[in-house]
């Protein structure tokens, strides 16, 4: 895991966790807008960072992040943003509240079990994902399987693996695809919490979400549910001004 740390004279904190296969720097374009108020810590968990490390459960990064805010935050944060895949670790060190965190934005936490197909899925994403690696920074067009899974814009979802680190190994992707599959059987098994200040974000256009809400809202009913016209999976992290206008409406209600 690395941490990254901007704004430090500010007092409220905001904590970005990105998605599968990227490092802290996906967040690098709304950064420097919420670093003039914030205290922003980016964060590129294990698996994903540029130490060669293995990413295992979300449990287990919410256990390491859990000590880093202990350890230099004074156990406190104010916001959880989790993207993609780092919703899954950014809601269960929410739920934990082993540290204090006031508020969380999951954006785009789709739904990922399809019941007896969901081992068909373990074996095929994190091959298709490996496979990808070595030729998403020299393609133009998404391959049909992320085009089906991001309902997104190819040009600007492109660009985002410009964000992807050197060292992924197919274990990593093989734990991720595995935790994907089983994070909301951990969801459903979260005693509701109507008092949770917590967002929901989505594009229009993505799949997997009806279900993702519905479930979500079980455990936190009081939920904002925030999508974005005409966009698909991820898409928001194209749009930083936008972005970074949300999150403050959403940390300073």
């Amino acid at each position: 895991m690395e941490a990254y740390e901007f704004g430090k004279e500010n007092e409220k904190k905001i904590l970005l966790i990105p998605g599968n296969m990227m490092s802290w720097r996906q967040f690098e374009n709304v950064i420097p807008l919420l670093q003039k108020d914030y205290h922003v810590i980016a964060i590129s968990t294990d698996g994903y960072d540029e130490k060669g490390t293995v990413f295992t459960t979300a449990e287990a990064m919410a256990e390491k992040l859990e000590g880093y805010i202990r350890d230099n935050l004074d156990s406190k944060i104010d916001l959880l943003f989790g993207e993609s895949f780092g919703s899954a670790t950014a809601a269960v060190l929410f739920h934990r509240q082993k540290v204090e965190v006031g508020s969380l934005i999951m954006s785009g936490p789709q739904y990922m079990n399809l019941g007896v197909f969901s081992k068909i899925l373990s074996y095929i994403i994190p091959r298709n994902q490996y496979k990808l690696l070595g030729k998403m920074k020299n393609t133009r067009k998404l391959p049909i399987l992320l085009k089906l899974y991001t309902r997104g814009d190819d040009k600007k979802l492109l660009k985002q693996f410009e964000y992807t680190p050197e060292k992924i190994s197919f274990k990593t992707l093989q734990n991720t695809t595995d935790e994907a599959l089983r994070l909301y059987g951990q969801i459903d098994r979260f005693n509701p919490d109507p008092e949770a200040k917590v967002s929901i974000w989505y594009g229009e256009r993505e799949p997997n979400m009806k279900k993702a809400i519905k479930k979500l809202k079980k455990a936190f009913p009081n939920a904002q549910i925030h999508p974005f016209n005409d966009y698909g999976h991820g898409q928001i992290i194209s749009d930083p001004e936008r972005m970074a206008d949300n999150i403050v409406r959403f940390i300073e209600q």
